[in-house]
């Protein structure tokens, strides 16, 4: 498919996502250790994951100003599947926040170490869950978008 396709460039958010949530994933035992001087390793999590928020913000609005208006125009039937999606937005973001704001105080304590890891741990779960829905609807809705629709969406998507 071209690049301007909008389901490859949604898709390829996917995989860029998800890179991220690994690189994240992979870190989070040593934010969790008891090294409480693990200052470099909190503020690369913290960096990648603010950088990950940033970018699933901005693909969230994309899809909520864009992409799911438009399916649920056009496939009306697909209006549950997009209403769970946009309630997985609010639980990510959520989680995504909730984190970045006790990493920003700095999460010294065992508590707060600890309390990273099952925050993360729901973020990374949820993330998961809305990543495989999400990825279920781009391929059940490829076929059924004529090249005119995927032209207008592409269109679309391209203001947001």
């Amino acid at each position: 498919m071209a690049a301007a396709d909008p389901i490859f460039r949604l898709e390829h958010d996917h995989s860029h996502l998800g890179r991220l949530v690994q690189d994240l994933r992979a870190m989070a035992p040593r934010i969790v250790g008891a090294d409480v001087d693990a200052r470099d390793i909190r503020d690369e999590f913290t960096s990648i994951l603010q950088g990950l928020a940033d970018d699933l913000f901005d693909h969230f609005a994309r899809e909520e100003e864009g992409l799911f208006p438009y399916i649920v125009e056009r496939f009306s039937e697909l209006r549950g599947s997009i209403a769970a999606l946009e309630q997985s937005h609010d639980r990510i973001c959520g989680a995504a926040s909730r984190l970045l704001s006790l990493l920003h105080r700095g999460a010294r304590t065992d508590d707060e170490r600890s309390l990273v890891g099952s925050l993360f741990a729901r973020f990374d779960a949820q993330y998961g869950e809305h990543a495989r829905a999400e990825s279920e609807l781009l391929r059940m809705l490829a076929p059924r978008l004529s090249p005119a629709q995927r032209d207008e969406l592409a269109e679309l998507l391209r203001h947001l």
